[in-house]
């Protein structure tokens, strides 16, 4: 592997804004995206990675291909009017995720690391029978009709979300259900903890969990849902803070990413929620 270090210009050029990389959705512009697209030109046929504050940001035909041969879950970003898909593991030791797809398809790779106040590193991985072809498959019409589809399902998310307000019972069960099943795993996860980790972060991980399961527990028959919602969304936000630091507790074994995949849906159902009720005081 190489790396490419950019010119004074190329670093303006590059230069991003840190922002948390799971939490952006549709509506909101993505900076990182042309980014991504212009480093998509230039080294054509190659895995396009970009960081995004703690996170590397797959986009449309990268994302894709991501989905495909390693099942990260794709998400719609963008605006409406320039929407794109999107990826996103954790930036830590990106090459022991990358070279045994690099081993195993002969796909190429580049990666661009860096922050907005020091500019990017670019590193192209050497592949000099890279696997072209792979990413070749992913069309511009299979990203846009992939798109169409996450559309599609984000407008039923939205019409779901709006009939759990009128149905209590029916949202308490749907956030009891996901908040239930997220508490369950991170307490078999605490157990499994060294004895110090868990007296220190396994703890403030329960404590966190128990402030969330109360307020799902409370949702149904609260009578102020949106202040109730604006403090549980607080305490999930918290959550996934504190999931990115499991990479780097050397002795904790964690499946990061599904834990956190499970934060950021309980974020997301109860983002809804609030966006429903337009956060009425």
């Amino acid at each position: 592997m190489h790396d490419t270090h950019p010119t004074t210009t190329e670093q303006t050029e590059f230069s991003i804004r840190a922002f948390r990389g799971i939490e952006v959705g549709l509506g909101q512009a993505d900076p990182v995206a042309a980014i991504a697209a212009k480093l998509e030109a230039q080294h054509p046929g190659h895995l396009i990675l970009v960081q995004a504050g703690k996170f590397l940001h797959g986009y449309d035909r990268s994302a894709y291909a991501l989905n495909i041969l390693k099942r990260y879950k794709l998400k719609l970003v963008g605006t409406a009017t320039d929407p794109h898909l999107r990826v996103g593991f954790p930036a830590g030791n990106f090459k022991r995720r990358l070279w045994p797809m690099v081993a195993e398809f002969g796909i190429p790779y580049v990666v661009a690391l860096g922050t907005q106040a020091n500019g990017h590193t670019v590193y192209v991985s050497e592949q000099p029978s890279g696997n072209a072809s792979v990413l070749a498959t992913v069309t511009d019409e299979l990203i846009r009709d992939t798109i169409a589809d996450l559309r599609q399902r984000g407008e039923l998310n939205k019409a779901a979300a709006k009939h759990l307000l009128t149905n209590p019972d029916t949202a308490g069960f749907k956030l009891k259900s996901h908040a239930q099943d997220l508490d369950t795993v991170l307490l078999q996860d605490v157990i499994k903890m060294p004895r110090d980790v868990r007296t220190t972060y396994g703890e403030t991980l329960r404590a966190t969990m128990a402030r969330i399961m109360r307020a799902v527990f409370a949702f149904g028959l609260e009578e102020n849902k949106p202040a109730l919602l604006r403090a549980l969304s607080a305490d999930v936000d918290l959550l996934k803070h504190y999931l990115t630091q499991a990479p780097r507790l050397s002795p904790l074994k964690l499946n990061f990413e599904h834990r956190a995949g499970s934060a950021v849906e309980l974020g997301r159902l109860v983002g809804g929620l609030l966006k429903a009720q337009q956060v009425q005081p």
